[in-house]
């Protein structure tokens, strides 16, 4: 039998739905759209350990935990009450190393409500900031203010809790007014977080403000940018989006990167299970799920693409894929890889044009 380790649960409310995000989500109104969501979480929960049960697989002790949205921060006390008391009645523990993550929004959040989290055993807060310049968390729609983003930064620091800053790049008129993403890490980085995500907006052509975006070249650059700046100032490019200081790598994330089992609970959630290849996704409204079972070329591709696009790397000679020897020379002479004994790792700039990198090996191994 199968002990999945990992768990991620997705809260579905926010303050605000800000007009780039494509995550599900409605605005939190009332307190009965808790009682509703914790209502359709137990019966998820229950339709879940079916799911288990025929993959043969068991949730017990967990490694990670990652609470995603949404806004998970606003479920408040009340929140950590009822996920202490879930995983309490479902015989759901930690192990000694664990992570245990929050995703925190500024100006949505309580000392009293983050104290909650913390008694039950959250020790990682994901904080999404996006931008410390005024002018673009308008144009992002984002409903916190500076004041906001500064007031949950020194929070965090000053209770030497361990934080990662979500922080985005190529956003509407950076070309025109000149966006200074270094000046705005920098100050970030005053308040010591541990690790960065970096996210490229990525919106459909009917955005709002789809014409004003910047050009490729403007947003490699800016990725360069950061890449270059985290890297002088300790930060480890371990994954496209994510940087962290030494030994503070999302855990969680890593699960995904090497495809391992993740469970999943809450609407629109996506869990993996490894052994059978089964794939399960959340419906939005009831307690029923869209199922999947990956196909071997299906699991070896995706693993090619999650392996590549993190510091987990990649066989140089792989059985599915074949011998890479040559073209994995080639990446190195370019600075587009790192080749170890038996594997590599892309840099970032090879990160950069991983897809192009992908399409090239698909090639070679016809």
């Amino acid at each position: 039998m199968e002990e999945i380790k990992s768990l991620y649960i997705h809260f579905p409310f926010c303050r605000h739905l800000c007009n780039y995000c494509d995550f599900y989500k409605s605005i939190k109104e009332d307190e009965a759209q808790l009682e509703e969501f914790e209502s359709l979480f137990s019966k998820m929960s229950k339709k879940h350990q079916e799911i288990l049960t025929d993959n043969n697989a068991t949730l017990k002790k967990l490694e990670t935990l990652y609470i995603g949205g949404g806004t998970p921060s606003l479920w408040g006390i009340e929140g950590a009450k009822f996920l202490g008391k879930w995983m309490e009645e479902n015989n759901i523990s930690f192990c000694e190393k664990n992570e245990f993550t929050l995703e925190v929004n500024p100006g949505a959040w309580t000392k009293d409500g983050l104290e909650a989290w913390r008694n039950i055993g959250v020790n990682r807060y994901s904080l999404g900031i996006q931008s410390l310049d005024s002018n673009f968390l308008k144009i992002i729609d984002r409903v916190h203010n500076v004041d906001d983003v500064h007031n949950t930064l020194k929070f965090f620091k000053e209770g030497q809790y361990n934080f990662s800053v979500d922080f985005m790049i190529g956003l509407p008129f950076s070309k025109k007014y000149n966006r200074d993403i270094i000046s705005e890490l920098t100050e970030i980085l005053t308040y010591n977080p541990s690790h960065i995500s970096l996210y490229i907006l990525t919106v459909p052509k009917h955005y709002k403000y789809f014409q004003d975006l910047p050009d490729d070249e403007w947003i490699s650059d800016e990725y360069t940018k950061v890449a270059q700046f985290l890297s002088i100032n300790g930060f480890e490019h371990y994954e496209v989006s994510n940087f962290a200081k030494r030994s503070k790598a999302s855990e969680h994330n890593l699960n995904y990167w090497r495809m391992r089992s993740v469970a999943a609970l809450g609407p629109s959630a996506t869990g993996l299970i490894q052994n059978t290849r089964y794939r399960y996704k959340w419906k939005t409204k009831d307690a029923q799920v869209v199922e999947e079972r990956l196909s071997e070329d299906e699991y070896q591709i995706e693993k090619l693409y999650m392996n590549l696009r993190s510091s987990v790397g990649f066989p140089i000679k792989d059985q599915y894929w074949g011998d890479l020897s040559e073209y994995v020379q080639k990446l190195k002479k370019d600075g587009l890889a790192m080749v170890g004994v038996n594997k590599f790792t892309l840099t970032s700039r090879g990160f950069l044009i991983l897809d192009s990198i992908m399409d090239e090996i698909f090639k070679i191994s016809k």
